[in-house]
């Protein structure tokens, strides 16, 4: 998977898995307030699954530093330049 697909990835999770519940929760608003609790807590970690994921995946090929928010072409720390859509070991998925 290469790095642009893991960042889509990431805030998928952090911003879809949301959003797709707020939907399904106001089509079901009359048993709304029996799901608040189980709603809330999905909305936390897929919040926290997404951030654990971000972290986790969004280093630099090179130097192996977190890139923060950084989607530019060099890295930040180590000035190698970055190919958003290489995949690891030449593989294609």
């Amino acid at each position: 998977m290469s790095l642009r697909q893991k960042k889509y990835t990431a805030f998928a999770v952090m911003l879809g898995v949301p959003a797709l519940l707020v939907l399904m929760v106001t089509g079901l608003e009359d048993i709304w307030t029996d799901t608040h609790d189980i709603a809330v807590a999905i909305l936390i970690l897929a919040e926290i699954a997404g951030f654990a994921l971000h972290l986790y995946w969004m280093r630099c090929p090179h130097c192996g530093e977190h890139l923060d928010r950084n989607y530019g072409q060099y890295c930040q720390h180590c000035g190698e330049e970055i190919d958003w859509d290489a995949k690891p070991g030449g593989k294609e998925d």
